[in-house]
């Protein structure tokens, strides 16, 4: 049985489309990074957060991070990723691999379009605190990560090891001393509740993130959004049917046995790169808002995105 699969020139004519939009989203959060420095506006959610949220690390001499600027990282950083995939993401369909990466690329913006809007939260007006607890919570995790995985790799006498430990200690003595109500106890726990607050688990988050974006019109709820998830978990993760849902056999005349092709509609492409674009755009468009910055870099890529794909925002 021989594997292949081609594109037609109408679907590659269509598909050439994407890429360009892809990138030009990729440089969006570029040019408003460029253009604001993650400062907030005058009179914005985000300013309000700042001057609640103006002290300094109370464990580092030198720390010249206020408790909004830690928010503010934690949201960069997630965005950041999300975008360098989506260059990841232009890249393939560019070569036309569009069958079996695109979902790895596709799952890894969503994710973390859905952990930024987390850490801001789906109501301005709520105790600035509670989002610094949001963003301590995914500061811890990713912490225990580095130092679990570190200790794997290299072993506990490894520098890398011990530094990785010692960042984790400091940052639970960091966490202990700016919200001192919270035990040691649960630290190294995935149920973990930081000021009322709960580091969603793998899906939650997602899930959230379309039930925000529902409530502002979006056409995806919470159960629709699961099957995405999962779906794209599925296509990520060794799982047999995502590859046979494509596959398609032909008896060949010339020789005793069948030929295997994959098939693939070039609607299915279009949708699969619109969910990594939807799930960015409102991300963005979230993140916008919430720091009070003008809206001009995002009206300009509404209108890039309307002659790429003019039903997109329909």
């Amino acid at each position: 049985m021989t594997h292949w699969y081609t594109i037609s020139p109408t679907a590659a004519e269509r598909l050439s489309k994407v890429p360009d939009l892809l990138l030009r989203f990729r440089e969006a959060f570029q040019e408003i990074s460029n253009l604001y420095h993650w400062s907030p506006a005058p009179s914005s959610p985000a300013d309000q957060a700042a001057a609640e949220l103006s002290s300094l690390d109370p464990l580092i001499a030198d720390s010249h991070e206020t408790d909004h600027q830690l928010i503010a990282e934690v949201v960069q950083l997630f965005l950041l990723s999300a975008s360098g995939h989506l260059g990841a993401l232009a890249s393939l369909y560019k070569s036309g691999e569009v069958l079996f990466s695109p979902p790895l690329l596709i799952r890894a913006v969503i994710e973390n379009c859905a952990h930024a809007v987390w850490v801001l939260g789906d109501d301005p007006d709520e105790p600035s605190e509670n989002r610094l607890a949001r963003a301590y919570l995914e500061e811890l995790l990713s912490a225990e990560e580095a130092k679990k995985n570190a200790g794997y790799m290299r072993g506990k006498s490894d520098p890398s090891y011990i530094t990785a430990s010692n960042n984790y200690k400091t940052l639970k003595q960091r966490i202990l001393a700016r919200f001192p109500g919270t035990t040691p106890k649960p630290f190294g726990s995935k149920d973990l509740c930081l000021h009322g607050q709960k580091l969603p688990r793998p899906g939650e988050s997602v899930v959230k993130m379309y039930e925000l974006t529902e409530e502002y019109g979006g056409t995806i709820n919470s159960k629709e959004a699961s099957g995405i998830y999962g779906l794209l978990s599925n296509m990520t993760h060794p799982t047999l049917y995502t590859a046979r849902q494509y596959r398609k056999r032909l008896d060949d005349p010339d020789a005793n046995h069948q030929k295997a092709y994959q098939q693939i509609g070039i609607s299915s492409i279009e949708n699969e790169a619109r969910a990594a674009l939807a799930a960015f755009y409102n991300a963005l468009n979230y993140t916008v808002s919430y720091f009070g910055w003008p809206e001009t870099v995002v009206a300009d890529l509404e209108d890039a995105t309307r002659r790429a794909i003019p039903d997109f925002f329909i």
